[in-house]
């Protein structure tokens, strides 16, 4: 039996799944020279410096938009990233 009505939507309703933090799917990250600027993770522009990137996509991504329309290249400095997983306590 299931314990709350929360539980019995996480189980029932894809819609759920597809819009939740689970259906994130990340490559790990990976050190590069950034030649070009870019914008960081948390909005900073950088270039001409040492920094980190990732890819990231979903897993199974909403029918009304087109495919790959949510799959990004993601960088960060390493105290971005540091702040992240302190932040959040889980790997990201």
């Amino acid at each position: 039996m299931l314990k709350s009505y929360g539980e019995a939507l996480k189980k029932t309703l894809a819609a759920d799944y597809i819009n939740s933090e689970d259906n994130l799917r990340y490559t790990e990250w990976k050190k590069t020279f950034v030649l070009f600027p870019k914008e960081t993770i948390s909005g900073n522009k950088i270039w001409l410096t040492k920094a980190f990137k990732r890819q990231r996509w979903l897993h199974i991504e909403p029918p009304q938009f087109p495919v790959d329309h949510f799959n990004k290249t993601e960088y960060a400095t390493f105290d971005e990233i540091f702040n992240l997983k302190m932040r959040n306590g889980r790997r990201s």
